[in-house]
């Protein structure tokens, strides 16, 4: 996303539209303990709050909680629309892909919200798989893009959560490739 601190505000307002603020620190908290909550203070600065009472500038948290907030707020910001995120696990460690993902399928629903994304990491698929068949998710889906080296046509294939789980168990290759 990338979010500039004007469009972080814009999105933010969503959420605080929404009333929806403290679901945003509950996931803020789960990503980061140390950070209590997230605010916009003097207009443009976006500031969060860590457990010592002090609010720091959240570029100092690095580009993956502003990513992590900027698609939340972004899920808010477009409630019965669409959201794209072109690979939406830059600057997310690993260990958070799940947690992410979670969010995204839970708030996209209840916002209705279509999301669709971009990764290359075999990390991300994983992830999305592993909460697709947690949550017993039957309206998300993978879907594969790869080019037909005969016809040089670029084709795509859709993959429902089972088939996914397969072809991942099986070391199948599920990028492209």
């Amino acid at each position: 996303l990338g979010f500039t601190k004007n469009q972080l505000k814009q999105v933010f307002e969503s959420v605080q539209k929404k009333d929806a603020e403290d679901v945003l620190y509950k996931y803020i908290n789960e990503f980061d303990k140390n950070i209590l909550n997230f605010k916009i203070i003097g207009g443009d600065k976006p500031q969060c709050k860590v457990s010592n009472g002090d609010y720091r500038d959240i570029n100092e948290f690095g580009d993956g909680l502003k990513h992590y907030i900027s698609i939340i707020c972004s899920l808010y910001a477009c409630e019965n629309g669409y959201l794209f995120i072109d690979e939406i696990d830059n600057g997310i460690h690993y260990t958070q892909l799940e947690r992410l993902w979670e969010i995204i399928l839970k708030i996209s629903k209840q916002q209705n919200v279509q999301v669709f994304t971009t990764t290359h990491s075999k990390e991300c698929i994983e992830a999305f798989n592993r909460v697709q068949l947690k949550l017993e998710d039957t309206n998300s889906y993978y879907f594969e893009m790869a080019k037909n080296i005969k016809t040089d046509k670029i084709f795509m294939t859709q993959i429902d959560s089972e088939q996914l789980e397969y072809e991942l168990r099986n070391n199948e290759r599920i990028r492209g490739e």
